[in-house]
């Protein structure tokens, strides 16, 4: 009797499964950045670096699977030797059974190509997940040659992920370097030699510099947070004028949400309630369209930059 019990709840359990994955039910797998190149495919996991021995990538033709692969231990697969303008399917699935349970397989459609892809990533905090950074292509209608992807990191301190990103094997157009108001006060001038470091690093390496400034913080956490709002106007002032004197882009936020130019503390009904963190609101009525005039100028610098090499 236990037995047929059993086999009963592992068929219905099975039948139950087969269902919710046919019919795409559960989460997306996030962070998952696919990057066609010339004669091939990158596909990058910008998340959480200890999921890439549970997840696994197929590469997909017309005639089925071609080849079955998983991330190295840097979060980077690549599939070499491939045809240009010939379409692929590239399929990212969770292999652990929490992962198979919660999570629906990622499919999307890829064509290497010679001229390959045009890849900014943006290092930030939460800003990255929350903005939703990956789709921002498909919601700005851009080209499909542009992709974009992220890098979290909850310090100020962006060397690290800096440092990944230049010793890639996949090419990064563009990095938009992101700090957070929570980081304030703090020493500029250490932050200043920070950001010219990273600055010379991207450069070196024929990747853009992008830096942004810092979003602002609405009255009322200001009175509650004494000097971190002074102290992120003073570092906002400092992004402008440096990327003035280098002739460096800057993605403005601090302008696209404060209240005014006179006051210049975050608009109340972009804030959350702790008065630092932003909501959907201000990302897709403020943030989104500043964007694309930047993506504009760092197209333009990486074109004269391979005119120069």
């Amino acid at each position: 009797m236990f037995l047929r019990v059993f086999i009963a709840f592992v068929v219905t359990v099975s039948i139950a499964f087969i269902v919710w994955k046919g019919f795409g039910m559960g989460k997306e797998i996030q962070s998952q950045e696919i990057i066609p190149l010339d004669k091939g495919i990158a596909v990058v996991n910008g998340g959480s670096k200890f999921l890439n021995d549970k997840l696994q990538i197929l590469l997909k033709t017309d005639n089925g699977i071609y080849k079955k692969m998983s991330y190295d231990n840097r979060g980077i697969c690549l599939f070499r030797g491939l045809s240009n303008q010939r379409d692929y399917s590239v399929e990212i699935r969770r292999t652990d059974l929490k992962g198979m349970l919660l999570y629906k397989n990622l499919k999307i459609k890829v064509t290497p190509r010679e001229s390959g892809t045009k890849y900014f990533v943006l290092v930030g905090a939460s800003v990255g997940k929350d903005w939703d950074f990956e789709k921002l292509p498909q919601r700005l209608r851009v080209s499909s040659d542009i992709v974009f992807g992220y890098r979290t990191k909850y310090a100020f301190d962006k060397s690290d992920e800096i440092n990944a990103l230049v010793s890639m094997p996949v090419p990064v157009t563009g990095v938009i370097i992101k700090e957070c108001a929570a980081y304030f006060p703090r020493d500029i001038s250490e932050s200043q030699k920070l950001i010219n470091d990273w600055v010379k690093i991207l450069s070196s390496h024929s990747v853009t510099p992008i830096l942004a400034t810092v979003a602002p913080v609405t009255k009322e956490h200001d009175v509650k947070h004494p000097g971190r709002f002074v102290s992120l106007l003073a570092f906002n002032d400092f992004i402008r004028d440096y990327a003035s004197r280098e002739g460096l882009l800057v993605l403005d936020l601090e302008k696209a949400l404060r209240v005014s130019d006179e006051d210049r503390h975050l608009k109340n009904e972009y804030a959350q309630p702790d008065g630092l963190h932003l909501v959907e609101k201000a990302y897709c009525e403020a943030l989104d369209g500043i964007v694309l005039p930047i993506l504009t100028g760092a197209l333009t610098e990486d074109a004269k930059g391979k005119g120069r090499s």
